[in-house]
């Protein structure tokens, strides 16, 4: 499944809503990491066709960092069922693809 890419608080919501497994990628263009993550992210869509893989750039989108609690870029959260359900930040490959894995499984 390919990455949506989110300009705003309101679509992020109607796509966690939406789908049943999201996983959000907050991030900004510029981050070393984050371009570090970004084809692995990216490979991950295509393999887990369950889940919606979302990007959001946070440097357009500050109500999105209050909103989330995003301390550290890049991080993904994962949600089950519009909840959230877990969170990876860093550029820990191994960490977001168990928590790929794990949300894929439920």
């Amino acid at each position: 499944m390919p990455v949506i890419s989110i300009s705003d608080l309101s679509e992020l919501r109607t796509v966690i809503r939406a789908n049943n497994r999201v996983i959000v990628n907050f991030g900004r263009s510029e981050c070393k990491g984050c371009q570090f993550m970004d084809p692995i992210y990216r490979r991950l869509s295509d393999e887990y066709d369950n889940i919606a893989f979302v990007l959001v750039d946070i440097g357009k989108e500050e109500a999105m960092v209050e909103k989330y609690k995003i301390e550290l870029i890049p991080t993904f959260k994962f949600f089950e069922h519009s909840v959230e359900a877990g969170e990876v930040a860093g550029t820990i490959v191994c960490s977001l693809k168990e928590g790929v894995k794990m949300l894929s499984a439920v």
